[in-house]
């Protein structure tokens, strides 16, 4: 007979699945600004510009993703709670589950197989052209950037892979793997830097990931993944019927998502020439990193608002949000005081690090809007405890708005131009809508008994 894992395990399991994923969200956020700073002492400018322009580039996988990464684990999730892994690591249980989960494998294989070569082969035609634009004489970027698309592209095929182990109860082992592979990239590119391999760095850092993620896998997951070989033995998974629905929202907001931070540097870059565009990439990755060291504060209580949804235990949600939203908030109040101080006095005393971002309105103007952002960003976990996504039309409108402002002002204003409708918009159009989807969603879930918000969230 054929042991399985103890079920005492599952706690401690999830347990260290928090603990890694509170690991890795303060490391990308710290790491984030180590980044900055070797970019900025050991990049000359146009090589800054290039760097930022590169990342935003890649970013085009999300219109071929489409937001699937992000519901394979919750379709996983339910399949494996009627199954479980053998002592030799192979899946085992009630055989409709297996099939179906097997069907959600194949499909996710051959959709992200198929958006990994066309995503190779799109983004190497398109930088090639791009770049080409800028003529910058000097700047050794076109083999670097054929290296790190190939990477980029075995990354977004191996994506899967990790998205089932997590809906498939193994999201310590995955979060652990996460923490360093993310490491060891990181100190790979960051030695790359000081070395002097300038955008050699990009894709050494690209290819150190595919390598870590195919030796993760290698080092006995391929036991658990030998039963994908074959085709489902009887029932199937419907991506029309299971998968389309909440993906199509993700995917919206995502797609729209990358017509604001994404498209600011690629359009800089393009019209005001690489030493722009570096400033605004630098100017944005800062605020990237303040609101992803911010938002773990509350990021990490959002299993637990879930459970206090689920079991109606309105106290607790109600006591744990807000006080989770307002540490949040006072530490990027108070990162962004520490920071905006150090960017003026850098300006005003010529230091080198202090003119590789945008100039000090500008830098103030994003972030106040990242501290709008932050907002809505913990009021969008909040609902999302109660298993609802309704920030859609939200995020399109938004995105929308960003992009065509992006477009608008980028070739008059420049950086300024484009901090100051960032916020506006952030201001006038993102901030309050939410903030009314967020009150009438309270009021709907709320103002009747206890009961009927425990059922809201089933």
């Amino acid at each position: 007979m054929v042991s399985t894992v103890p079920s005492q395990n599952n706690s401690a399991s999830r347990v260290d699945a928090i603990t890694y994923t509170l690991l890795y969200r303060c490391w990308q956020a710290g790491a984030g600004f180590i980044s900055i700073l070797l970019i900025a002492s050991h990049l000359k400018p146009v090589q800054q510009g290039f760097y930022y322009a590169f990342a935003n580039l890649i970013a085009l996988q999300s219109f071929l993703d489409l937001g699937l990464y992000l519901v394979v684990s919750v379709c996983a999730s339910h399949e494996w709670s009627l199954l479980r892994l053998s002592s030799s690591g192979h899946i085992e249980g009630d055989t409709d589950a297996r099939s179906r989960l097997v069907s959600l494998g194949r499909f996710l294989f051959k959709w992200y197989g198929t958006a990994a070569v066309i995503f190779w082969i799109a983004a190497s035609l398109i930088g090639l052209h791009f770049f080409e634009h800028q003529q910058a004489p000097g700047i050794n970027w076109r083999i670097p950037w054929l290296l790190h698309v190939g990477f980029s592209s075995a990354l977004l095929w191996l994506t899967p892979f990790l998205s089932l182990l997590e809906g498939c109860d193994q999201y310590a082992s995955a979060s652990r793997f996460r923490l360093i592979q993310s490491a060891v990239s990181l100190l790979v590119f960051w030695f790359a830097v000081v070395g002097g391999a300038t955008l050699w760095s990009i894709a050494l850092m690209s290819g150190v990931s595919v390598l870590a993620i195919l030796v993760y896998l290698q080092r006995g997951r391929w036991a658990f993944f030998s039963v994908f070989y074959a085709a489902p033995e009887s029932a199937v998974l419907s991506w029309r019927h299971e998968l389309l629905p909440m993906q199509w929202r993700l995917a919206v907001q995502g797609l729209f998502t990358y017509l604001s931070f994404p498209l600011y540097t690629t359009l800089t870059f393009w019209y005001d020439g690489p030493v722009e565009g570096g400033r605004i990439g630098m100017t944005l990755q800062i605020f990237s990193a303040v609101q992803s060291l911010a938002t773990v504060l509350i990021a990490t209580r959002a299993p637990g608002l879930a459970v206090a949804v689920a079991t109606g235990d309105r106290d607790r949600l109600h006591a744990d949000w807000p006080r989770a939203t307002m540490r949040a908030l006072m530490l990027m109040v108070l990162l962004l005081c520490v920071l905006i101080p150090a960017v003026a006095l850098a300006q005003k005393y010529a230091v080198h690090l202090g003119q590789r971002v945008m100039p000090v309105p500008a830098f103030i103007a994003f972030g106040i809007a990242t501290l709008l952002a932050l907002l809505v960003q913990c009021m969008a976990i909040y609902m999302r405890a109660h298993k609802q996504e309704r920030l859609t039309p939200v995020g399109a409108l938004s995105g929308l708005m960003y992009g065509a402002a992006a477009w608008a002002v980028v070739r008059g204003s420049g950086p300024m131009g484009i901090a100051l409708t960032h916020l506006i918009i952030t201001a006038l159009v993102t901030f309050p809508l939410t903030w009314l989807i967020f009150r009438a969603c309270r009021r709907e879930w709320y103002s009747a008994p206890t009961s009927n918000a425990r059922s809201q969230s089933r």
